[in-house]
């Protein structure tokens, strides 16, 4: 069987250290996978050319450029807001009491009212309040790169952990011996970049770990997960045993058995 290293809790990183027991192993701890951060810095890249292709159309006023660079624009927002308000918080919204949708939609409305009331009394141009709109966004790319810095996947012989936060820290635990099912998948860009989605479930109703997507090497990391589950077996003892038999009226003898494991 493929022997993996693993070393004691009290020699693991500092960062790592304070959330392990002294009595655990750490096999493995890993940054998740960079690819986590391409869409981030893709949102920043096409919003700097939808941005600078608005305001090199504006003066123009006439032709289609400035329509389709406006059009171009308004695809960018909407892929912006279904990224940072992704779509499973907007549904739970609908779902929401009266009063939470009524402190969002006022909350929009006062967004919008705002900056209707800044382009109107010239407070900003229209370049201008497209700068801050992107800036806004380039704010929000630079905290998921600050919180992919800081959040790891560690796996030790008791339990797979995932620490992430950088004010307010989360620590999601899962003991490997309540595992009652595990898969991951890699779509076409996970295979190429090499990263994975992993799926698990323990037993009882709470589900700390759930999806946990971006896993580095999911093929190595699985066989590290599958070589605990199997190292964690029960071993048959051999001082329960119990041997039971009786002789036929043929002379044949036949003997029963049992042995714990």
């Amino acid at each position: 069987m493929t022997m993996f290293p693993s070393i004691a809790a009290s020699e693991a990183p500092a960062h790592i250290r304070k959330y392990l027991d002294p009595g655990e192993k750490l096999v493995k701890y890993t940054r998740f996978h960079w690819a986590q951060l391409i869409q981030p810095v893709a949102l920043i890249v096409a919003g700097a050319f939808a941005t600078i292709g608005v305001d090199v159309t504006q003066p123009v006023k006439t032709g289609n450029a400035l329509n389709v660079a406006w059009i171009l624009w308004g695809l960018w927002v909407l892929w912006v807001i279904a990224t940072i308000w992704d779509l499973q918080k907007a549904m739970a919204l609908r779902k929401a009491d009266a009063r939470t949708q009524l402190f969002a939609t006022v909350v929009v409305a006062a967004i919008a009212y705002g900056i209707s009331w800044l382009v109107q009394n010239k407070r900003f141009g229209v370049g201008g309040m497209l700068l801050i709109v992107l800036l806004i966004v380039i704010g929000w790319a630079l905290i998921q790169v600050a919180e992919w810095a800081d959040r790891f996947f560690v796996l030790t012989n008791k339990r797979i952990v995932v620490i992430e936060g950088i004010v307010a820290k989360t620590v999601r635990t899962m003991p490997v011996g309540k595992l009652t099912d595990m898969a991951y998948r890699q779509s076409a860009m996970g295979k190429a970049l090499g990263f994975g989605l992993f799926d698990v479930e323990s037993a009882g109703q709470d589900q700390p770990l759930k999806l946990i997507p971006f896993v580095p090497d999911p093929d190595n990391i699985n066989m590290q997960i599958t070589h605990l589950l199997f190292a964690g077996s029960p071993k048959p003892n051999p001082k329960n045993i119990v041997i039971g038999g009786q002789v036929n009226p043929n002379g044949d003898v036949s003997l029963t058995g049992q042995m714990d494991g």
